[in-house]
């Protein structure tokens, strides 16, 4: 159908049925900004995320109702602030468990048993990777789970409470697909959708049906879209 088109119907549903939701929808984000951020991604943008961002810049945060599926799609500026503030966490938190592996190695026990492997198995023991090497974790293949959160995960929706839908820009078939990032597990599953015109399309098709979208149901009251947890999840 197109991410232009999509996007036009969830707009119309939304401006018919929750108009109070409807109003929080921003105008498109400049073209000076759009144009820095895809100049800044490595493997440059995915052609949804330029035109998502040429037709509307995010939501205000309102108690209106969020436009995805338990989501409110974030303006750019603020999913660029969003980015650092989630890579200088995990930059803390990665130092933290680099240095714990590190002394665990130095450990007699840990010495001992490569020590063992070595003289009985005939071959040098492998060396584990760090637990926080974000470059390893870049060039995995978009779509890959990695355990942390790098700088090729640009988030686009926040629940307001931590959590966040993200578009992974890193190379490989799924370059572009959309996972969930949660605060305590970070990209905790695989990729839910394949592209941002796919998350649109469920989120059209949800709210024409009342069908289930990433496990919740929309319900509208008082011009308010609402995001209801499905009774089988």
């Amino acid at each position: 159908m197109g991410i232009q088109k999509v996007w036009t119907e969830i707009v119309e549903w939304l401006s018919v049925n929750a108009p109070e939701t409807a109003r929080t929808i921003r105008a498109p984000a400049p073209e000076a900004l759009i144009r820095s951020f895809e100049e800044a991604a490595p493997n440059g943008w995915h052609k949804d995320l330029s035109t998502l961002y040429r037709l509307f810049d995010g939501a205000e945060p309102s108690t209106a109702g969020y436009v995805f599926p338990n989501y409110r799609p974030l303006p750019l500026k603020e999913a660029g602030k969003t980015q650092q503030m989630l890579l200088d966490i995990w930059a803390r938190v990665g130092e933290e468990a680099n240095a714990v592996d590190e002394r665990e190695k130095r450990s007699p026990l840990y010495l001992n048993l490569r020590a063992v492997h070595e003289a009985y198995g005939g071959t040098l023991a492998p060396t584990p990777h760090q637990p926080y090497d974000p470059a390893r974790a870049a060039a995995e293949e978009a779509g890959t789970r990695v355990s942390m959160f790098i700088s090729s995960f640009l988030p686009v929706a926040d629940d307001g409470s931590g959590d966040f839908l993200f578009v992974d820009l890193r190379k490989g078939r799924r370059h572009g697909c959309i996972s969930e990032y949660f605060k305590d597990e970070a990209d905790w599953r695989p990729a839910i959708w394949p592209s941002l015109e796919a998350l649109l399309a469920d989120t059209l098709l949800s709210l024409r049906t009342g069908q289930p979208a990433l496990a919740f149901i929309p319900t509208v009251a008082e011009g308010k879209l609402r995001w209801g947890i499905s009774p089988g999840r």
